[in-house]
C-alpha cells in the first residue's frame, strides 16, 4: 500500500522511542504551529489565535478522541492511504483533540500527531481537548504525566511534560470553521451572546482571556443536550467543568458563522450520534479505553461536502472502524 512506508515509520520510531527522538518532534511540533500564528495563514486557510478558518479542502477526514489508542488511531491512517491522501496540501485532516489519557499509547500517540504535523503541516489540523489542558482545568483522570515519569524517570518526565508538553498543548487550535459549511469544536459551543462581527475576537482570543471568562472552558468541555431544565438555553454540566447547551445556542453559532452543522467530539458514542435535529455530529475515534463503544470517523470530499445541510447529512460519510 502507498500509505505503508509512513505507518511502518512511525511504528518502529515508537518501539523504541527515546527522550532526545520525542522532545525533537515536540519541538518541530511547537515550531510549526507558533509559525503558522505568526505567519495567520496555512494552505487553503487562515489562522487568527486559535481559530482556523479553512476554504473547501479537496478531501476532508475529521478524527474525534483518540485517548491513547494508538491502534485504532493507525488504523484510520491506514484507512485513508495516509501519504496518497497527503499528498496533496488542499486535502485536511483535523484532529478534534483528547489524544492522550485512559488509553495505554498516550506517548506514542503525541509522538505520532507531531510527526504528522511536521511532515505535513498544511494539511493537519491539530484542535486541543480539554485533557490537553490540565493546568487550567486540572481533573482526575489525567493519567498522562505518570506515564511520562514511568517511561523516562522522574527528573527527564517532568522536564518533557512540564517544559515542552504544556507550550505544545498552548498551541493547538481551539476551533476550526470550513467557510460556510462547518464549526469544528472539541467539546461544545460557548453559550455567550454571539453575533457575526464578535465570534472571531471571541474564539482568537480565548485562551488569553481565560480569567476574564469561560469560553475556552466551554468550548473544551461542553456538551450538547436536547432539553434543558426550566427549559433554558443552558444549564450546568454534571462533569462540574462547563454546561450543557441547548439547540438555540447551536442555531445562533450556525447563524453567527454562516455554517450548516457543528461537529464536535468530547463524548464516548456508537461512533457517532446527532443531537439538536441532526445539527450537531458527535464523533468519538477509540476503542481501547471504551470497549462497550464504537469508534469512526468522518471522510467526505469537498463537492459532496458543499452539498450537505445539516449534521446529519455527515452520517454517510462517518466511517466505523
Amino acid at each position: 500500500m502507498v500509505n505503508e512506508y509512513l505507518i511502518d515509520d512511525i511504528e518502529k520510531a515508537l518501539s523504541n522511542l527515546s527522550p532526545s527522538d520525542f522532545v525533537r518532534h515536540i519541538d518541530s511540533a511547537i515550531e510549526i504551529l507558533r509559525k503558522e500564528r505568526e505567519r495567520g495563514f496555512l494552505v487553503g486557510g487562515k489562522i487568527n489565535g486559535g481559530l482556523v478558518e479553512l476554504q473547501t479542502p479537496d478531501e476532508l477526514v475529521v478524527i474525534g478522541d483518540i485517548h491513547g489508542d494508538l491502534k485504532t488511531f493507525l488504523k484510520i491512517l491506514e484507512d485513508i492511504k495516509l501519504e496518497h491522501y497527503l499528498a496533496n496540501p488542499n486535502n485536511k485532516i483535523i484532529l478534534l483533540g483528547d489524544y492522550v489519557d485512559r488509553g495505554p499509547k498516550s506517548i506514542e500517540v503525541l509522538y505520532a500527531i507531531c510527526n504528522l504535523k511536521q511532515r505535513y503541516p498544511n494539511s493537519i489540523i491539530l484542535m486541543r481537548g480539554n485533557h490537553e489542558a490540565p493546568a487550567e482545568y486540572p481533573f482526575s483522570s489525567h493519567d498522562l504525566p505518570l506515564k511520562i515519569i514511568d517511561y523516562y524517570g522522574m527528573d527527564m518526565g517532568k522536564f518533557i511534560y512540564y517544559k515542552k508538553i504544556f507550550p505544545f498543548f498552548r498551541l493547538l487550535m481551539l476551533t476550526t470553521i470550513i467557510q460556510k459549511l462547518l464549526l469544528l469544536v472539541h467539546g461544545g459551543l460557548p453559550t455567550i451572546e454571539v453575533t457575526t462581527t464578535n465570534y472571531r475576537s471571541h474564539i482568537a482570543n480565548a485562551q488569553e482571556n481565560i480569567l476574564q471568562n469561560r469560553i475556552m472552558e466551554e468550548i473544551l468541555w461542553n456538551d450538547p443536550r436536547s432539553e434543558i431544565l426550566g427549559g433554558h438555553d443552558w444549564e450546568k454540566s454534571r462533569r462540574g467543568v462547563g454546561k450543557h447547551f441547548g439547540i438555540n445556542i447551536s442555531r445562533k453559532w450556525l447563524e453567527a458563522t454562516g455554517t450548516r452543522a457543528i461537529i464536535r467530539g468530547h463524548e464516548p458514542c456508537e461512533g457517532y450520534k446527532l443531537d439538536h435535529a441532526g445539527i450537531v455530529i458527535t464523533i468519538f475515534s477509540c476503542k481501547d479505553p471504551y470497549p462497550n463503544f464504537d469508534a469512526a470517523y468522518i471522510s467526505i470530499a469537498g463537492k459532496k461536502l458543499e452539498s450537505i445541510r445539516t449534521g446529519a447529512d455527515l452520517v454517510d460519510y462517518t466511517i466505523k472502524v
